[in-house]
């Protein structure tokens, strides 16, 4: 139930005076009914209020409050709260009402605080995009379930055309947040110069904002690509108003609440085409044109895609390399090229390989979680002596023989057959 103020009865007497029903008139001013009916009551019988001859819950403590609201008002800098003078009365005044009570009564007796406007601005093309996640109403996955569930997406949009990209994930892990880049970007066609991201624990490692100290994976991953990681501050949604306004469009035009897809990659498919059927109606308030023919003419300054996009992974470490150029990761050891022994490297734990990265780039590939517990790769081994690290010594013809290529792809081993039949000998002599 909604409530009048002074203008909103004077209103609702004046409308009901040139004919209009009781009920038309709570709904042009949005209350109920009785709300409407009891107001114009009062108002014929110009009964006063009963509660402004009431002592507020503060009046005790008048003198504690006054006092307060002097030193604020003298104070050079930002006043404290309302929730501290609060405080102050519970702990030290024995006070019994309500932090209500107390706002309440600081607002009939201090100035409104002057306003801050808010700038509003409008990046350059290619400088900034905005991503976040945003939890779909229930649908129907037949591949996942026959009941309705939610998902998470992860929307991505661009801020100076306002083209976004949407991916659907069923997890918010570093693996999904990754993939889901990757997959976005693909989508819009390059990569801008910088992302504004919420301080999620997968982009932002402790703090918040100017301040925030990053994800060294999610830092890396950046890195990689040439972007800027730009987080937002606290309790400011409005830092990224672009993709909260597209968070909108996903939980309410995107996909319908109980609407039932095949699987992930239909919904995907589904989505794409729904947000190009978008694109092409809605008008991009920078150009004027459609958001489909902005983002057409800012693909041209978005930074080229890579030929191979990073792998997502899950877990990054810094690791010394040996002098027998092994890293250890899990359990395990990699080889990397011997100019990188006695140096530090990255090492991802992707989702079916272990990437080794110096500098941003990758120097080794192995496969992940093997049996193996030593993965030697002797290409590693191989070149000539070239700065401080000498090349160490080349395998001979026998040992190129005897030595496995890659150790954790064992050769299919036969039997000749002599020595199968001398085998099978023996067999029947110890039986």
């Amino acid at each position: 139930m909604g409530r009048l103020g002074p203008e909103a009865i004077v209103c609702a007497r004046v409308l009901q005076e040139r004919g209009r029903s009781v009920r038309s008139i709570a709904a042009d001013l949005g209350v109920d009914e009785s709300t409407v009916r009891y107001r114009l009551l009062r108002l014929r019988a110009q009964s006063p209020d009963g509660r402004r001859g009431k002592a507020e819950a503060c009046h005790a403590h008048d003198a504690v409050i006054e006092l307060w609201m002097r030193q604020q008002a003298a104070a050079p800098g930002r006043p404290e709260g309302v929730r501290v003078l609060y405080d102050l009365l519970v702990c030290e005044h024995g006070f019994t009402g309500t932090y209500k009570s107390v706002l309440r009564y600081v607002r009939r007796r201090m100035p409104a605080p002057p306003m801050r406007p808010v700038r509003r601005v409008e990046t350059r093309p290619g400088v900034q995009a905005q991503v976040d996640w945003v939890q779909s109403r229930p649908l129907i996955i037949e591949e996942l379930s026959d009941r309705p569930m939610r998902l998470q997406a992860f929307v991505m949009t661009l801020s100076h055309s306002r083209m976004w990209a949407v991916v659907w994930s069923i997890r918010q892990d570093l693996l999904a947040w990754l993939e889901c880049h990757n997959r976005a970007l693909t989508w819009l066609g390059g990569v801008p110069a910088s992302i504004r991201i919420d301080n999620l624990k997968t982009g932002v490692a402790q703090g918040a904002g100017a301040w925030a100290v990053l994800h060294p994976g999610y830092a890396s991953y950046a890195r990689q690509l040439g972007f800027i990681i730009d987080p937002c501050r606290v309790r400011m949604p409005q830092d990224k108003g672009k993709v909260e306004r597209r968070g909108h469009d996903v939980k309410h035009l995107l996909v319908r609440e109980g609407e039932r897809f095949a699987s992930v990659a239909a919904l995907q498919t589904a989505s794409g085409q729904r947000i190009d059927e978008h694109a092409h109606r809605l008008i991009c308030p920078v150009t004027g044109s459609t958001i489909h023919a902005a983002w057409q003419a800012e693909q041209a300054v978005l930074a080229p895609l890579p030929m191979t996009l990073p792998q997502p992974f899950d877990v990054q470490v810094h690791r010394r390399v040996g002098r027998d150029s092994l890293v250890a990761f899990e359990g395990r050891q990699y080889s990397v090229p011997y100019g990188h022994a006695g140096g530090f490297v990255e090492v991802r734990g992707c989702a079916g390989t272990v990437e080794i990265y110096r500098r941003g780039d990758r120097i080794a590939c192995f496969p992940r979680h093997t049996a193996c517990r030593l993965l030697v790769d002797q290409s590693h081994y191989d070149g000539v002596s070239d700065g401080p690290v000498i090349a160490p010594a080349p395998l001979g013809r026998l040992a190129r023989r005897l030595v496995l290529p890659r150790s954790w792809e064992l050769p299919q081993i036969t039997a000749p057959a002599v020595g199968l039949e001398r085998y099978q000998r023996a067999v029947e002599a110890l039986s």
